[in-house]
């Protein structure tokens, strides 16, 4: 395989059709959803940082393959429900 095919098959573009963009889906956040998207952030970082203090000062540097191996299964996770949430169309 060529480098200029593999440059053309990463970056190629989907044509998507126009009728398939209409959703009844509301496209607006409410205060409750931006406040409740700024809580979940600030825990996430928290996670990692307690992470880090903790890690400093007790663990070695297997820590680094540990935050792999979960990272691959989060991906792996994710990756499962992004394909349940593509198989319906409907929301409930």
């Amino acid at each position: 395989m060529r480098l200029s095919s593999l440059r053309e098959k990463a970056f190629r573009l989907k044509h998507i059709p126009h009728g398939s963009l209409e959703t009844q889906l509301r496209r607006c956040l409410t205060t409750t959803d931006i406040t409740l998207l700024g809580i979940g952030h600030m825990i996430g970082a928290g996670i990692y940082v307690l992470t880090g203090s903790v890690v400093r000062n007790t663990a070695g540097p297997s820590i680094v393959l540990s935050f792999l191996l979960a990272g691959i299964a989060s991906l792996l996770s994710a990756l499962c429900y992004a394909e349940f949430g593509a198989r319906w169309d409907i929301t409930f």
